[in-house]
């Protein structure tokens, strides 16, 4: 799938794929997020079969916060930025882009709307992110966990 459709605050929107060389980054920003919260888990338990019994209360919640916290603004700005410019708001005259490749908004009314732009950000992650692990066990639990509301 190269885009899927989402809907956030009564507004559409279509998600695409990363760039390779995006895709890449942003993988590894997001596995150093994701990895110390992995920590506790029995790596070797996850297969297809059982992924379900993992024990979720084996995650630690605390350090993927604590590495969200410490993200550099600039790390951030970059993230937030090139996952917004993969985003367009589906408009009667056609697709917009929400962020141009200048870092300037392309559709009214997202500049000051960080309610819009921040699960915006998390789907386009996710959907970029997620492809990665289609075929591993993981999927299920950081698909889950990176889709938490």
């Amino acid at each position: 799938m190269e885009e899927k459709i989402v809907e956030i605050k009564g507004r559409k929107f279509v998600v695409k794929k990363f760039d390779a060389r995006t895709g890449s980054f942003m993988l590894i920003k997001v596995m150093g997020i994701v990895a110390p919260m992995l920590k506790g888990l029995d790596l070797n338990k996850i297969t297809e079969k059982n992924k379900e019994e993992v024990n979720l209360n084996d995650i630690d919640v605390i350090k993927v916060v604590s590495g969200l916290t410490s993200l550099s603004e600039q790390d951030f700005n970059y993230i937030h930025d090139k996952c917004l410019q993969v985003c367009f708001e589906v408009l009667p005259a056609g697709p917009a882009r929400v962020m141009n490749s200048d870092g300037n908004f392309g559709v009214v009314g997202l500049e000051n709307d960080s309610a819009t732009t921040f699960p915006l950000v998390a789907h386009a992650l996710i959907f970029n992110v997620m492809s990665f692990f289609s075929e591993s066990p993981l999927a299920g639990i950081l698909g889950g966990l990176l889709g938490t509301k």
